[in-house]
């Protein structure tokens, strides 16, 4: 198991999070092991935990409109998950599966919600950190997409796709 130093220093989200902080959003936190193949999150549910692998791995997987599943991404420790359902309360948007035996640690919403009440600095510095990574992640998803969609070679794509980035930025109502 890692101990708040490593967690701090290792992980993206605890940046700037001083060892006090930590032993705070330890002490709200939960630990729980999984065995390989274990499903952690299934896409569609909703549970409201935000969590950061300690020890082993996982896949992150998208259902396609055939019911297979694709891998989209692969987790390894220190890696956060279930950040969008978490922060805004929503059915998750894929599946976590532990490709090995897996560690990890839970913030779960509701302890959360009341040190950001309470002006816990730790908690406000984890959803700066989670800002940041979130930002990250669609930054490069953003680049993969238009890749891809440039790859198409069509006039009518790249067209589609230079109006879905034009609402996203600025049309639309979340």
């Amino acid at each position: 198991m890692l101990s708040a130093e490593q967690l701090i220093n290792d992980c993206v989200l605890f940046q700037s999070v001083t060892p006090d902080e930590m032993e705070e959003l330890l002490y709200y936190s939960e630990r729980e092991e999984f065995s390989e193949g274990t499903r952690i999150l299934d896409e569609g549910n909703s549970t409201r935990y935000l969590w950061i692998i300690q020890s082993g791995s996982c896949e992150v997987r998208k259902k396609l409109s055939n019911g297979s599943e694709k891998a989209l991404a692969q987790l390894s420790p220190y890696s956060i998950f279930g950040e969008m359902s978490f922060f805004k309360p929503a059915p998750h948007s894929a599946s976590v599966v532990a490709v090995t035996d897996v560690g990890t640690v839970r913030i779960p919403g509701r302890e959360f919600d009341q040190m950001l009440k309470k002006g816990a600095k730790g908690a406000q510095k984890v959803v700066f950190n989670t800002v940041r990574i979130m930002s990250d992640r669609l930054r490069m998803m953003d680049t993969w997409t238009a890749e891809m969609v440039e790859s198409c070679g069509s006039h009518t794509k790249n067209a589609e796709w230079h109006d879905f980035r034009s609402k996203l930025y600025s049309d639309w109502q979340f």
